[in-house]
């Protein structure tokens, strides 16, 4: 399992402040995967994050969530979810 490859997409809520974006796309890329899309809606001092990677090897995506689980500008990690076909 931990070899499959396949496309995610993960809804975070965030702190909306400077710096926060930087943050977490260093998370995804200490663990080599690399991010496809990413929309943020504010909803007060929070921001809700929607990430779609490229593909990427299960046990990478699985780092990356709980990297960004200890991160302080992340106040939850809300969905993740494979994105099956292209």
């Amino acid at each position: 399992i931990g070899n499959v490859i396949t496309r995610y997409h993960l809804s975070l809520q965030v702190a909306d402040k400077a710096g926060v974006l930087q943050t977490i796309a260093h998370a995804f890329a200490e663990h080599d995967v690399s991010i496809e899309t990413v929309r943020q809606n504010g909803r007060g001092a929070d921001a809700q994050l929607v990430i779609v990677t490229h593909h990427a090897r299960d046990v990478a995506l699985s780092a990356t969530v709980q990297a960004l689980r200890r991160l302080d500008v992340v106040r939850e990690v809300t969905s993740v979810m494979r994105v099956e076909g292209d």
